[in-house]
């Protein structure tokens, strides 16, 4: 599975980078608490299934998914991606403050 997995994470970054979202904090396959920062959207394996979830303050978990189908996470951890830069860029058009500082909502 750790060469499929590679091949997943491989995927992800490819069509992260074409979104030109490699600005944004998130993490693939780094482990439950290797590499967390606050306020990214995480993809794990974790016990035979996939997980997707964000971090907030502090960085603590919320919003925990789990997926035995990667093709179910997949999808899951792109939506929260998206999410996550519409809910900044509708924070800056409203004049308060975004998560953290990124070229993709920042003005």
């Amino acid at each position: 599975m750790e060469s499929k997995i590679e091949e997943y994470k491989e995927m992800i970054q490819r069509d992260i980078n074409l979104l030109g979202y490699s600005a944004l904090k998130y993490s693939l396959f780094a482990g439950q608490e290797n590499h967390r920062d606050e306020y990214q959207v995480r993809i794990e394996y974790t016990n035979g299934k996939f997980e997707v979830y964000m971090t907030g303050e502090r960085a603590s978990v919320s919003g925990k998914s789990e997926f035995e189908d990667f093709w179910k996470a997949y999808k899951e951890f792109m939506y929260k991606i998206l999410l996550t830069v519409l809910s900044n860029r509708e924070h800056v058009q409203a004049n308060e403050p975004p998560e953290y500082p990124c070229p993709l909502w920042d003005n």
